[in-house]
């Protein structure tokens, strides 16, 4: 297995926290998933990282090695970060985070025509927490970030958030000739009887609150695909090998891909639009939320499943 900068940042973090469980909330990931990403790492160097002591979790002889090579290559890629990020930004840009589908790139088109935003550089991480953290450091101005409904809180200090929808549904995309494509809305326990593309379980808070809905309704649903490109998955789903969630927004493909809400709405996102005080940002926070909020209405006609979930929001006789 190669190193990869998920694993040096895990390992600073258990090394910083002298516990896993303590590592695992600071990285907002399950302390199972931490406890195969250092079982993992230590097979690829070769031996023990950490080892239990009176004091907590400390790292080996070995460890101590690699935790200091680790600190010297993340300061490394963050000094590169920042020297790259001053020569291609223009100055006064918009730095957009998040990873919302068809709300992230409509919001970037409205604001690269407003008078007081002089350009726009979109920011795109499926990560909410590296997002967040990536806000609260200064290195984006705003972003749209969809947060599970999970007990853990997740905005740091120094950032402040409105809620555009306070209870989205997931659906889900599966193929224009799959067998559950004639459904309006399809159970849960029926998507379970086919292959389901997405995070690895206990891998992200997506995965963990996925995993935690199911667990509830008494549905394991079979995971062999792990695609790490949307272009992939798309093609998963597109060929028949699996079926996955999607976006409220994500609009049906036709000859490809159809989507269709999950009966009873099990699983659902909260959107915020998120910023740091005393900014540009923060002053017109109001009128970007409400300029979000018409690109849903907007995006009516998207799919059959959406109009559905939108018109029900709507005051009647609206």
């Amino acid at each position: 297995m190669e190193l990869e900068l998920r694993h040096l940042r895990a390992l600073v973090a258990i090394a910083d926290a002298h516990s896993l469980v303590r590592a695992a909330k600071a990285l907002h990931v399950s302390q199972p998933a931490l406890s195969g990403l250092l079982r993992r790492v230590e097979r690829s160097v070769g031996g023990s990282l950490f080892a239990r002591s009176p004091t907590g979790c400390v790292p080996t002889p070995l460890g101590e090695d690699v935790v200091a090579d680790a600190r010297a290559v993340l300061a490394g890629m963050s000094a590169l970060t920042e020297r790259a990020g001053a020569r291609r930004e223009p100055a006064g840009a918009m730095r957009l985070g998040g990873y919302s589908g068809f709300l992230h790139l409509a919001l970037a088109r409205w604001l690269r025509d407003q008078p007081w935003c002089p350009a726009v550089r979109v920011h795109e991480e499926q990560d909410e927490a590296r997002t967040l953290a990536a806000l609260a450091d200064g290195e984006l101005d705003l972003a749209l970030v969809y947060l599970a409904p999970l007990p853990d809180r997740i905005v740091p200090d120094g950032v402040e958030s409105v809620v555009v929808q306070a209870r989205e549904p997931v659906f889900v995309i599966l193929a224009e000739d799959h067998p559950l494509a004639s459904s309006g809305e399809i159970p849960l326990a029926e998507l379970a009887a086919y292959p389901w593309a997405d995070d690895p379980p206990w891998t992200t808070r997506w995965s963990v609150y996925l995993q935690e809905v199911c667990r509830q309704r008494g549905v394991v649903l079979d995971q062999p695909h792990r695609p790490q490109c949307l272009a992939t998955l798309l093609d998963l789903v597109r060929e028949g090998m699996a079926v996955a969630p999607a976006l409220a927004t994500r609009e049906d493909r036709h000859g490809g891909i159809v989507v269709r809400a999950i009966e009873d709405a099990p699983l659902w996102q909260e959107l915020r639009l998120c910023y740091r005080p005393g900014t540009a940002v923060a002053d017109r926070a109001g009128e970007i939320s409400r300029k979000v909020t018409r690109d849903y209405a907007d995006r009516q006609g998207c799919s059959a499943a959406f109009d559905r979930w939108w018109h029900a929001l709507l005051p009647a006789g609206a």
